[in-house]
């Protein structure tokens, strides 16, 4: 969808999106199953499954890394033309949207999920902060900004020109972006880091018990997401909501199309065929 909508826009070539999406289908077929092993630890399978699972699971995030980075400076380049140009680009938005889903497909499904995810690492880790910390970044990174992005890209038609706010999208995409980094990094990683060390050196039961859990250090690094919790809702999806609401309220009218009267068909013929 990202690549399709990427080429509809203009800011990928057709001929780089067919060759992502064939990587991720060769990476999909070859390794899906395989990464999917990842997710059963505990279930008596062989270390090497765990591993390649590891391994296969990460590497999907490749092919759609490689087109955001391809997407990024087709528009760095449309910037530049855009300079000398009276006319903006309608779904800029739309598209550092999709181009954010790149960003924590990598981080989040990439880095965080590899992290989590080799076989020595998830015997002391599963279960602890840093499993909601790439379940949450990949979650709402991936799917929850190509929703924002999607959205944006059909109101964009929908809104009336004279209503559409790109000031409103513009404080959703950095809201939402940097409320979702703020809960990771200031909260739920760091706290999984704490309780990987802790795992390693005093026992993985002691990880995850209250008596840890609820210290004084754990409780504040808790609630240092919150601020990041009111910029993602305040900032990032009030926006949204409020673009929807113009949407609903104030819809575009549909493009007239003049459709000659008596016609219940359309012929199509070859091109360099005969008529008779």
């Amino acid at each position: 969808m990202v690549a399709y909508l990427f080429v509809l826009l203009g800011v990928v070539h057709e001929r780089i999106a067919l060759r992502m999406i064939y990587l991720d289908v060769l990476l999909y077929s070859a390794g899906g199953m395989v990464g999917t092993m990842h997710h059963v630890y505990f279930s008596g399978e062989p270390a090497l499954h765990m591993a390649l699972g590891a391994f296969f699971s990460a590497a999907e995030v490749i092919p759609l890394t490689f087109l955001t980075l391809e997407a990024w400076s087709f528009l760095q380049l449309g910037a530049v033309q855009e300079a000398g140009s009276h006319t903006t680009f309608p779904h800029f938005w739309s598209v550092m949207f999709l181009a954010a889903v790149g960003f924590w497909n990598f981080l989040g499904a990439g880095i965080f999920g590899f992290l989590i995810n080799l076989p020595i690492v998830s015997y002391y880790e599963i279960g602890t902060a840093l499993t909601p910390n790439h379940g949450h970044a990949a979650m709402m990174g991936v799917y929850g900004m190509m929703a924002v992005g999607l959205a944006l890209f059909c109101l964009r038609y929908i809104v009336p020109e004279k209503l559409w706010s790109d000031r409103a999208a513009k404080v959703s995409f950095w809201s939402l972006n940097i409320g979702l980094a703020w809960m990771v990094f200031a909260s739920l990683f760091p706290l999984g880091i704490m309780q990987l060390y802790h795992s390693v050196n005093e026992g993985y039961f002691y990880a995850r018990s209250l008596e840890f859990l609820n210290n004084r250090l754990n409780i504040l690094i808790t609630w240092l997401r919150f601020p990041g919790d009111v910029l993602f809702i305040v900032g990032g999806i009030l926006p949204v909501l409020y673009l929807a609401w113009l949407g609903i309220r104030h819809p575009a009218p549909p493009p007239a199309i003049e459709e000659p009267e008596g016609v219940l068909f359309t012929e199509v013929v070859e091109s360099g065929a005969r008529q008779s």
